[in-house]
């Protein structure tokens, strides 16, 4: 055995033990309550951490060389880091997932743009878009995608995985879930300005640029039903709970997975400064398409959606909500009552500062609180979209530490 499978299959046996713990193994259970509408305590869930400030710490250092190797080793001293440091209500499946590889065609068009990448190890960068889709005949470029599995790549995957794995726990396939964001794609082949112009200047060809996208992401549903690779025991769903009671809605063990099964997530971002009519006529009816094929559905994502919970009530799926730091929750709260979850995404510029406050923690949390107690409303709390820490791990330590005592003191 090579040496340095011998050292990853050390880490694999401290992962095992996290993830095959009582405490690991009870958590779905509490996501699942949750996304039954039950008022269970609100789960605590750090995401999107910007790895790249906490590179030189000893545990995330890596020591494969195999580059396959390298990419489990990665995934579990993050896990091992982030329940050490930041765990709150964070739980990892009792086997380790392999992710089907697929082969695309994809949209047919290429992002053009002037970029600024973060320095934190993010995903969050600055991007200038440049316009690929000037007018009606550019969006005949818009191509339908095919797609197959990559059987060799996924293949190989699994036997590392195994490597790793064999004799301490369990190895699964895992597949794909649904995410329609429409108002992300278009902003990056039209410009951010140019959408938000030309749904008032040329609602009509936004219109048809929006039924392309729409129906692109209608064959992507069709595709993954065909391929059987949808993903039916995912924990989480873009940073929050996703385990319910309701899905899938057959035994898939006798009856081939369809989008009835699994969850769909949907968002309209730069909808943020539009008005509900605009938001409605511009992304709702688009988006009704694509949830009605789904299970359960949830909606949002940075884009305020505190005065706009009535145009939602369209989506008859709806189980959840995204409320951002620039929404109020008290009036999304009233407006939800107990229909849906509230995901409160917490403010991560709490994080970001040299000396970490949990003043304005505190007051932000007990906002959420007592507003979703007044109304009866399910909700949680999601630190994600983290642009930086300071390089300080203890302020994700202390964000958890504090969010947990104000739901002790006020829940």
């Amino acid at each position: 055995m090579k040496p340095e499978l011998v050292l990853l299959r050390e880490y694999a046996k401290k992962y095992a033990q996290l993830a095959l713990s009582e405490s690991n193994l009870k958590r779905p259970d509490q996501y699942r309550k949750l996304n039954s509408l039950e008022m269970v305590k609100p789960p605590i869930l750090v995401f999107e951490v910007p790895w790249g400030e906490l590179e030189d710490q000893k545990e995330l250092k890596l020591e494969c060389e195999t580059d396959l190797y390298r990419g489990i080793e990665r995934a579990i001293k993050r896990t091992l880091y982030q329940f050490k440091n930041f765990e709150g209500d964070y739980a990892i499946h009792p086997y380790y997932k392999v992710k089907i590889r697929t082969k695309s065609t994809g949209i047919g068009l290429n992002v053009e743009e002037v970029k600024i990448n973060s320095t934190t190890g993010t995903d969050i960068s600055a991007h200038e878009y440049h316009d690929v889709l000037p007018d009606e005949d550019s969006l005949e470029n818009i191509t339908m995608p095919t797609m197959e599995t990559d059987n060799e790549a996924t293949q190989r995957a699994l036997e590392a995985a195994h490597e790793v794995f064999d004799g301490i726990m369990d190895v699964g396939l895992g597949g794909y879930q649904f995410y329609f964001n429409m108002w992300d794609e278009l902003p990056r082949y039209h410009g951010v300005e140019k959408c938000l112009i030309d749904i008032y200047d040329r609602p009509e060809f936004m219109h048809k640029m929006m039924k392309r996208f729409t129906d692109y992401h209608e064959e992507i549903i069709n595709l993954y039903e065909k391929l059987n690779i949808l993903e039916t025991d995912a924990y989480y769903l873009h940073c929050t709970p996703a385990c319910t009671y309701e899905l899938p809605v057959k035994d898939i063990t006798k009856e081939k997975v369809s989008a009835k099964d699994v969850w769909g997530r949907g968002m309209a971002q730069i909808f943020a400064v539009v008005s509900p009519d605009m938001h409605k006529e511009f992304d709702i009816g688009y988006m009704k398409r694509l949830f009605d094929r789904c299970g359960l559905t949830y909606y949002g994502c940075c884009e305020p959606l505190d005065k706009k919970i009535d145009i939602l009530r369209e989506f008859t799926n709806l189980r959840r909500i995204s409320i951002t730091p620039w929404a109020d929750a008290d009036v999304a709260a009233d407006a939800m009552g107990d229909k849906y979850v509230l995901s409160a995404k917490s403010n991560p510029a709490y994080v970001s500062q040299p000396v970490f406050d949990p003043q304005p923690v505190i007051e932000e949390t007990k906002k959420i609180l007592l507003g979703c107690k007044r109304n009866n409303t399910p909700c949680e709390f999601i630190l994600k979209d983290i642009s930086t820490i300071n390089r300080n791990q203890n302020h994700l330590t202390q964000w958890v530490k504090t969010v947990s005592d104000t739901i002790d003191r006020y829940w």
